[in-house]
């Protein structure tokens, strides 16, 4: 036990930290991370899957559930409905 407690002090000491793998650089980026995802996000088959699946959650959650959970789920995936409709919306009158 002792050999392991000592290892561990000495590691945080010096700041030296050990792991398994060693991760590249590239891909712990997070600024990288969120171009993609933004772009991901931004594209016209996820915002439409985004919309139409939403909507569809939102209308079948109303006739499923009751009480808080039926207005909150309504309410919660109406709302990601309509923001991703309206970035459709907005996508295509920049277009044109």
């Amino acid at each position: 036990m002792t050999d392991t407690t000592a290892t561990a002090a000495r590691h945080s000491r010096t700041g030296q930290h050990t792991t398994a793998t060693q991760i590249p650089p590239a891909h712990s980026s997070p600024i990288r991370t969120a171009t993609s995802m933004k772009s991901l996000l931004s594209s016209k088959p996820v915002l439409w899957f985004l919309f139409l699946f939403n909507l569809v959650v939102s209308v079948a959650a109303g006739f499923a559930l009751h009480g808080v959970q039926q207005v909150t789920t309504s309410a919660g995936m109406g709302a990601v409905a309509i923001a991703a409709g309206a970035a459709l919306f907005l996508r295509r009158r920049q277009r044109a």
